[in-house]
């Protein structure tokens, strides 16, 4: 049995048209054959009756490739009358035939354009009204890695997305010590800045075509009688069927005597939003636990006139490796069993009060700012007004697939998990897409 392909099959392989998505499409159509594995999806863009647009997404062979470039050539520009009559052996024919195993086994594109065409003809019976300017089938609060995977997925296979981000892009990513070297992702251990991945998460939020909108969201109203959840900004009003609530974390009050005093009026208490800058040449003391505490200390190495990190716990619970490279930091000093008990001083910052767990002994240390790093508590006001339920931790509730307790809405990275990894935040985000994308596309 011959397996010749025609030089018109070759071409659309190597060369095939119409590759992609439609952000905000009107229809897509989907099939597959199970026994040779190929999958196709074709999405349209339909004005008045006619296809003025046509993309497809194919796995499969060459011949699953070239028929799925072939029908978005023939299809492009007509009625959808026109393209239902599209047949399969009308796209062999203008490939200039197909192996005759092909015949049955891949050239499936006729089937996914007719498709493609039914679920455009079925969401028009049932009245679906095509997204205005400001709609979109999801919304994402909270530009850190969690947020921005879920955006450039969903946009990736074709939802129209909106995130927005009112502080810093790439959350606690980015926010404190963005040169830090990426230790706990794999594949891009000791290679990657925070910065740098940061920038290539959001330029690919970009090249997927996703709307970055450089603002908080003040509020959120959620209709039952709604298909739309309402976001309200300072600049306008958003609309989306599926929210992602993607808002983080922030570091959480020690509740220190002293702390209150001087959290404010640059008084000299910083938390891990700190610019390490700040901090040039200063007498810092760093409290706090576990990878947290440890991290900060090492991005003041070099910057710090002197740097004290304290724990209350018997060590750090940091992998050596972490620690062996703090304690290379020229004037460090590191104190274990030992509790803040106070931060004095006038105006601002001047002594430390401490106590030796083991001895009993207070210690009373000459400082200029104190780095707390006690832990971190979810950012989940916006969450409570909507009625989302939160656990005992006060993270929100999510089931396998980051829904939470209201119909639409997804809770994902560190409001709804306190697994402090880059790689579980990103993959909640996908997660969320491609259920999202089940949901409102109906596969």
């Amino acid at each position: 049995m011959s397996f010749e392909y025609s030089e018109k099959v070759k071409d659309h392989f190597r060369n095939p048209r119409n590759v992609g998505t439609i952000k905000d499409a009107d229809a897509t159509g989907r099939v597959g054959n199970p026994v040779c594995g190929d999958m196709m999806e074709i999405q349209l863009k339909v004005e008045d009756n006619i296809i003025k647009d046509i993309k497809f997404k194919t796995f499969g062979c060459a011949s699953a490739i070239a028929t799925s470039s072939m029908v978005t050539e023939i299809a492009k520009g007509k009625t959808l009358e026109e393209a239902l009559e599209i047949t399969r052996q009308d796209v062999a024919d203008e490939l200039d035939g197909l192996p005759p195993i092909k015949m049955h086994c891949s050239n499936l594109a006729a089937d996914a354009l007719h498709a493609a065409i039914k679920d455009y003809m079925e969401k028009q019976e049932k009245g679906i009204a095509k997204l205005k300017e400001n709609e979109y089938e999801v919304a994402v609060i909270g530009g850190g890695a969690a947020g921005l995977a879920a955006a450039t997925i969903s946009s990736y296979v074709g939802l129209k997305t909106v995130i927005f981000d009112g502080g810093q892009w790439g959350g606690m990513l980015n926010k404190f010590c963005p040169d830090k070297l990426i230790e706990n992702y794999p594949g891009l251990t000791d290679k990657m800045t925070t910065r740098e991945l940061t920038q290539l998460l959001l330029d690919d939020a970009r090249e997927q075509e996703a709307k970055l909108v450089n603002e908080h969201v003040n509020d959120v109203e959620i209709e039952i009688d709604s298909d739309f959840k309402t976001l309200i900004t300072d600049s306008g009003t958003y609309k989306a069927r599926i929210l992602v609530l993607a808002s983080g974390s922030s570091p959480a009050k020690s509740g220190i005597p002293g702390e209150e005093k001087f959290a404010v009026d640059d008084g000299g208490i910083f938390y891990l939003t700190a610019d390490p800058s700040r901090l040039t040449g200063k007498r810092v003391l760093v409290y706090g636990h576990g990878y947290n505490a440890v991290s900060a200390a090492g991005c003041l190495g070099g910057i710090a006139g002197s740097i004290t990190l304290v724990t209350d716990e018997v060590s750090f619970m940091v992998p050596e490796r972490e620690m062996d490279r703090v304690k290379c930091i020229e004037g460090l000093k590191i104190l274990n069993s030992t509790t803040l008990l106070e931060i004095q001083g006038a105006a601002k910052v001047e002594k430390a009060v401490l106590e030796d767990q083991t001895e009993g002994e207070k210690i009373e240390i000459i400082v200029d700012a104190v780095v707390l790093a006690t832990g971190m508590v979810p950012n989940v006001g916006l969450m409570e007004k909507l009625g989302v339920e939160v656990d005992e931790s006060g993270f929100v509730k999510t089931d396998k697939y980051q829904r939470t307790s209201l119909d639409g809405v997804y809770a994902i990275g560190n409001v709804a998990s306190d697994i402090d990894l880059l790689v579980v935040a990103e993959a909640q985000g996908m997660i969320v897409a491609h259920d999202a994308y089940r949901r409102l596309r109906g596969g």
